[in-house]
């Protein structure tokens, strides 16, 4: 099996989703490589055009791509331009809700999503597993 290359597409104001999954996948012991860009790590680019190049080349060289589905992402140009962008690159979309998240699912995330599932970390990583074998 392929190392899996994650990018997970989250907003920094629910920086929680992002870091309790990848907690959840360390405390699990779960090989991977990270290309998301967190609030942590963020990208020291100051234009809108470098900061997008600078995602997509995140996107392009990752082999599984996560979001967040929630309403919130519905309001993030950069979650919509990362998904496009994942889209494009024709990368596996998993559409992950958060855990105890009971709003709705927004329907660029629902109409390019491969499948969406609940915040269930052994069952994400099972999903990403197959498909890279």
């Amino acid at each position: 099996m392929k190392t899996p290359n994650i990018f997970i597409s989250h907003r920094w104001a629910y920086r929680g989703d992002y870091y309790s999954l990848t907690t959840k996948f360390n405390e699990l012991g779960w090989k991977h490589f990270d290309y998301s860009v967190p609030i942590h790590d963020s990208f020291e680019l100051k234009r809108k055009k470098e900061i997008e190049e600078a995602l997509r080349e995140q996107v392009r060289q990752c082999n599984f791509f996560i979001v967040s589905a929630r309403m919130s992402s519905l309001h993030s140009a950069w979650i919509e331009k990362e998904v496009k962008a994942a889209s494009d690159y024709s990368k596996y979309i998993l559409g992950v809700k958060p855990w105890d998240y009971q709003g709705n699912i927004p329907l660029f995330i629902q109409n390019t999503a491969n499948q969406i599932v609940g915040f269930n970390t052994p069952t994400i990583i099972n999903i990403i597993e197959n498909y890279l074998r």
